[in-house]
């Protein structure tokens, strides 16, 4: 099984990484497949709304969204999408890349009643985990777009990681908090075949 993790933190080694990191460590007990993308590292435009997209579910602005995040996703069995929560919301890496992945990847018809409907177009059978952590212990808000987006395209989530009160001092970090650890790692050991 491949598992594709979407780091929309824009630290590389801090709490969220460590979260996946150990989801991916009981995951490999199992010989899964584990990849993680930095969002930081793409540079990726913001959505324009053109709707190019909407009949090819390619997007035509060229920065490496399309080549590279959506053939992973494609080819991944769970999808991992895991944000620190910032003024109460997903980053703003984060947001980018949601808004961008449900806009490529969502086909609008209307049918003859002028009513539109939406499809996916995401591979049926893929499952999603999402991750979020934080200072604070108000979460409703940064996890809800990441909840609309797998929703509208068709990818059940089976686990919610939610770690509240992290990150306020280069003390206070997931690391030290043995239960949340062995949490993230039984889920990764876990994970359906």
């Amino acid at each position: 099984m491949r598992i594709l993790a979407i780091n929309g933190s824009p630290h590389k080694n801090g709490n969220t990484v460590t979260l996946i990191n150990e989801i991916f460590r009981g995951a490999r007990t199992q010989n899964h497949q584990c990849e993680i993308v930095h969002l930081i590292d793409l540079n990726l435009d913001y959505c324009n709304w053109c709707g190019e997209c909407y009949d090819t579910g390619v997007c035509p602005i060229e920065d490496g969204f399309q080549e590279h995040v959506i053939n992973q996703i494609f080819e991944s069995d769970i999808l991992i999408v895991a944000t620190p929560s910032f003024n109460r919301s997903v980053t703003g890496y984060m947001k980018n890349w949601l808004d961008r992945f449900c806009t490529s990847q969502l086909i609008y018809k209307v049918d003859d009643q002028q009513k539109v409907k939406m499809q996916s177009r995401v591979p049926t059978g893929k499952k999603g985990i999402i991750i979020v952590q934080g200072c604070t212990n108000l979460f409703q808000e940064t996890i809800e777009p990441i909840n609309v987006v797998m929703k509208v395209l068709e990818i059940p989530i089976i686990e919610r990681v939610i770690v509240p009160h992290i990150g306020l001092t280069d003390d206070d970090t997931v690391d030290k908090k043995p239960n949340v650890i062995n949490q993230v790692l039984e889920i990764g050991q876990n994970l359906p075949s």
